[in-house]
């Protein structure tokens, strides 16, 4: 995806403090988005991919980099959401939680490195908790930064948006929700009237991403042809990456928002989905 800075007329940098900024980060680069409540509004979005002086850097150097040269991140706001890309969480029933135990469910699934720290959100549409890795000096340097802020998984916001969807449209057939990042796919399957799955995959190029879409609904008995599909992230339109993924799902969608929040600008809405409703995924 390439680089972009998009705004509305009405935008302005002196009101930051009134805003709310919704911020992601991985590898390849960072995306925000500035939040005009009060006019019920995306005021801003941005996409900056590194440069590749920073290709090698550590992902807390690349994040000092970006807060550093990055104006708007320079200013302070009513809220700040923050994302680290990243496959490695876990979710767990709510009436099995405990705090005190976090690491031994986390370490269940994933290995927890001994720079990470762990931080959960509650999700309260299928009343259970996501817990997930950051690493601790990327923790120390927003929270220096940002005091406000708040820590999200990407999975938090996919897990909300196929729950409502499914319900406030009273959908018979599956839904399926797939969205992309570099090199890392969460699928998400709503089926029979309650959320079945959420799922990340590492990827290497479309032939995996389609691969693992398609094994992943061969076991849940689930045929594309029958079923809602939802697409999102940085998955352009006429891109090979694209037309092979609707060679296998033919009717997938393009994700919309679905919010009393305008957005104005001309840049896909899919393809920062999550990153736009990353201040919902918190409870």
């Amino acid at each position: 995806m390439k680089n972009f800075f998009v705004f509305n007329e009405g935008f302005s940098k002196s009101k930051t403090s009134s805003y709310i900024l919704s911020l992601q980060l991985d590898e390849k680069g960072y995306s925000y988005t500035i939040i005009d409540t009060v006019g019920k509004i995306y005021a801003a979005v941005n996409h900056h991919n590194f440069d590749k002086k920073l290709a090698d850097k550590s992902i807390s150097e690349k994040a000092e980099s970006m807060i550093k040269e990055d104006l708007f991140l320079s200013k302070n706001y009513k809220a700040v959401y923050f994302s680290l890309i990243t496959h490695k969480s876990t979710l767990v029933p709510n009436e099995l939680f405990n705090r005190n135990n976090i690491k031994q469910y986390f370490t269940f699934n994933h290995y927890l490195d001994d720079y990470e720290e762990l931080h959960f959100n509650f999700i309260e549409q299928i009343n259970a908790y996501n817990i997930f890795a950051v690493p601790s000096d990327l923790t120390t340097l927003l929270v220096n930064k940002f005091p406000e802020i708040i820590f999200v998984h990407q999975n938090n916001t996919i897990i909300s948006d196929i729950v409502e969807r499914a319900k406030k449209k009273k959908l018979k057939m599956p839904l399926i929700s797939i969205n992309v990042n570099q090199n890392l796919f969460d699928i998400a399957i709503y089926k029979d009237d309650k959320f079945a799955l959420l799922n990340s995959y590492l990827f290497n190029d479309e032939n995996d991403l389609v691969y693992y879409v398609m094994n992943t609904l061969t076991q849940f008995d689930i045929k594309p042809a029958k079923s809602h599909i939802n697409l999102s992230g940085i998955v352009e339109k006429n891109t090979k990456f694209y037309k092979l993924i609707r060679e296998f799902l033919p009717n997938i969608n393009l994700l919309k928002l679905e919010t009393e929040i305008s957005y104005n600008f001309d840049v896909d809405e899919h393809l920062v989905y999550v990153l736009l409703n990353l201040h919902n995924a918190y409870n």
